[in-house]
């Protein structure tokens, strides 16, 4: 047992306030200081800055962008050299890192100071040409899920999955919640969070509810999610102001336009998840994890979800939810109508989801896997 908390250096550069920041905000406030002795490094310009913890230190430094830089590779090394020197100014500390840019600064800061690197893989948007390289440099990696430790296989040696683990919040007043959002009360409320980026499926939930809305007139839809100026690109992967105007074309072509409310970005999703009778997810790309799954399970709501990626992992089929296939609209509306003509269903696999949230993927838990991989690089 160590006689002093291991000094550990949380590096994100947080372009967007997304799952990682979430993460990063809980984890902080579930760290034992008698064991964990943590330091936020952030990038000036992170929407987070100021906001990860009021108990723990925070550093702002410059952490490069790599893409479309054509002096990636001298902004690499400075914001390296950098974090170094903060490294070096921790005797003992261990540098965690979150995202595919911070991994590799961290690679380069961990050789450059001497100290232990832990990756937390959280996507797959780390190019496995580079994980190759750079994985090398780390002492230990995490994945979020088992599907990323299978995405990444052949690449790097993942070490460790420790996934996501959440507050368990008290039973939130449904009532309360629709007034909140101007929702009647007596409304089939079904819920879509996630990021406005085409990948997320958005079109799925629509068609899909569109084909419930016959059956349901008293349906109301919530796309809750905003996005980053970065995603304000084409493609499947970019979404933005583009993709929300194209959303509300499809909305009103289908006949929506008083049925379904985009709500935009939502610090707390509770009050969503509380108003929602049923939560869907539809990316139409497999999941690396499934955050916003957990939480509507934390919540009590019953998910019907993409049968691919993370979300495979946390939603057990037929008992804390429903899995439909990737992208297929006559199933996610035949799932979602399942739960909508049966309250006691809905009731029963909230309930068992719940349980599941608490038991899985509790906050205590991650933080006591992430504390034992960092004791024991530090020993």
């Amino acid at each position: 047992m160590r006689s002093s908390p291991v000094p550990v250096l949380l590096v994100d550069h947080a372009p967007v306030a997304g799952g990682v920041e979430m993460m990063i905000r809980d984890l902080l406030t579930a760290l034992d200081p008698a064991r964990v002795a943590p330091t936020v490094i952030t990038d000036p310009d992170s929407p987070m800055r100021g906001r990860f913890s009021r108990v723990y230190p925070e550093v702002a430094l410059p952490l490069t962008r790599l893409k479309r830089n054509p002096a990636a590779g001298l902004s690499l090394i400075s914001s390296a050299w950098q974090l170094a020197r903060v490294a070096r100014g921790a005797p003992g500390s261990v540098i965690q890192t979150f995202t595919a840019r911070t991994h590799l600064i961290g690679a380069l800061a961990g050789l450059l100071a001497r100290r232990p690197v832990v990756w937390r893989l959280n996507d797959d948007t780390l190019p496995p040409r580079l994980a190759r390289i750079f994985g090398r440099a780390p002492r230990r990696i995490i994945a979020v899920s088992e599907h990323l430790r299978r995405f990444y296989r052949g690449a790097l040696t993942v070490t460790d999955i420790i996934p996501d683990g959440l507050p368990l919040p008290a039973p939130a007043d449904s009532a309360a919640a629709r007034a909140s959002l101007l929702l009647p009360p007596d409304a089939l409320v079904v819920a879509l969070v996630a990021r406005l980026v085409r990948w997320k499926g958005q079109p799925v939930f629509l068609r899909a509810l569109a084909q419930l809305a016959q059956h349901h007139p008293n349906l109301r839809g919530l796309i809750v999610g905003g996005w980053s100026e970065s995603e304000d690109v084409a493609g499947p992967l970019g979404g933005g102001e583009p993709y929300r105007q194209e959303l509300l074309a499809l909305r009103d072509e289908l006949g929506l336009t008083e049925t379904v409310v985009f709500t935009g970005h939502q610090d707390a999703p509770l009050p969503v998840f509380a108003a929602a009778d049923i939560v869907a997810h539809t990316s139409v790309l497999p999941e690396p994890f499934g955050r916003v799954i957990v939480e509507a399970m934390a919540a009590g709501r019953p998910v019907v979800a993409a049968r691919a990626g993370g979300a495979e992992e946390i939603v057990l089929d037929g008992v804390t939810g429903l899995l439909t296939p990737t992208g297929d609209v006559a199933a996610l509306a035949a799932a979602l109508g399942r739960l909508a003509a049966d309250p006691a269903l809905r009731a029963r696999m909230g309930a068992a989801g719940r349980a599941r949230a608490a038991q899985e993927y509790s906050l205590a838990r991650m933080a006591e896997r992430f504390t034992r991989v960092w004791e024991a690089v530090a020993a």
